[in-house]
């Protein structure tokens, strides 16, 4: 007797969905897979949000901004977008809930919500909403002097260098990055790579404020609190942004299934501690790496296929090791550093013309959304 598929379901439509969706649907069969996908997303398209930071500033939307409908053109039987906003899991009956009271019924969930974002990450869910968002991010930049981001992590660094790279300090336009550690990025990173990374940012003009608290005051100005114990001080800001560590997209999930912080408690194979139905993947999980894109192609090499063996009654047996921890900064089109783990050496700091050739022309925008051609 032939069995019907088992009920797939992937929420969420990022780096970590769509290409765990893409992975499943290329290498399942045209007839008799044991799977049926629908991945749910907000959105009729894909978005690879990382390169959001230079399309606030520049129009790229048409390289990065994708339709979904091809993801499942090669195996059309296999699975199906589902357009629209969960507002709910109920994990006892199976469902997602949709806004508009829509259930979804599910056999196995995978969670791909990955982060909760501020400017210029919130990106509306209408496609014509999503294009006009930009307009008015790259029009309030353009018409500012002075711009404040306040976090000198991955996010800051980039877009601030992707702001002084379009608007050199001789167009009169002044942008300022405060972190609160001693150097830019994480104490992760080796010294020498964050002087390097301050030193880049400061030959493209930008005025980096480090040791201190930035609060936005929501009045055209930014309070910045030294944390060395000196007196706090009030800077003119015409824009201001938040490039802060963001909270994982978790809000609408059970809360049996998350730690203290909000992420979601996984096993090695990606299936939930407290429900083996139910996995997740990418930034919203417990995993302990930094939360990168790039974690996607060794995170779905054991998610898919772990979920075909939940398919067919059996174990999963793969099992997520971890990555070496990497990281490739491009600020703008001709300024890029990186570094990363490398056995028996350590932590290697990248040749800057390397990132440049590599990340800082599209920001891998075309090997992201290549799936979607």
């Amino acid at each position: 007797m032939v069995q019907s598929p088992k009920e797939v379901v992937i929420l969420g439509g990022g780096v970590f969905g769509t290409h765990l969706a893409h992975k499943l649907a290329s290498t399942l069969p045209r007839n008799g897979s044991p799977v049926h996908i629908t991945l749910i997303n907000a959105r009729d398209h894909f978005v690879y949000l990382p390169v959001n930071l230079r399309n606030s500033v520049v129009d790229i939307s048409s390289t990065y901004i994708k339709p979904l409908d091809p993801l499942f053109a090669n195996n059309p039987s296999v699975g199906k977008v589902k357009v629209g906003e969960a507002v709910s899991v109920d994990a006892k009956r199976k469902v997602v809930v949709l806004r508009g009271g829509e259930e979804v019924i599910y056999d196995i969930l995978v969670l791909a919500l990955g982060s909760s974002w501020s400017d210029p990450n919130l990106v509306p869910t209408e496609h014509e909403d999503v294009l006009d968002y930009f307009d008015k991010q790259r029009a309030a930049i353009k018409k500012a002097k002075n711009i404040t981001i306040i976090g000198g992590g991955a996010v800051g660094i980039e877009f601030a260098g992707e702001i002084a790279d379009f608007y050199p300090p001789s167009s009169g336009k002044h942008v300022r990055l405060i972190h609160s550690e001693d150097l830019p990025l994480s104490k992760l990173y080796r010294d020498k790579f964050r002087i390097q990374v301050k030193n880049m940012l400061e030959k493209l003009g930008v005025e980096v404020v480090l040791y201190a608290k930035g609060t936005n005051n929501e009045d055209g100005t930014v309070t910045i609190t030294p944390r060395d114990g000196k007196e706090p001080y009030i800077l003119r800001s015409d824009h201001v942004y938040s490039a802060l560590t963001p909270t994982p997209n978790t809000r609408i999930l059970p809360d049996e299934w998350k730690d203290e912080k909000g992420y979601i408690r996984v096993t090695p194979t990606f299936q939930l501690e407290s429900d083996s139905s139910v996995m997740a993947v990418g930034d919203l999980t417990n995993v302990k790496e930094v939360k990168q894109a790039a974690k996607a192609p060794g995170t779905i090499a054991v998610a898919a296929p772990n979920i075909v063996s939940l398919a067919n009654g059996q174990e999963p047996l793969k099992r997520y090791a971890g990555a070496s921890e990497m990281i490739a900064l491009a600020m703008g089109k001709k300024t890029g550093t990186g570094i990363g783990q490398m056995p028996c050496f350590g932590q290697v700091i990248f040749p800057s013309w390397l990132i440049v050739k590599v990340k800082c022309g599209d920001l891998l925008a075309g090997r992201m959304t290549k799936i979607l051609d």
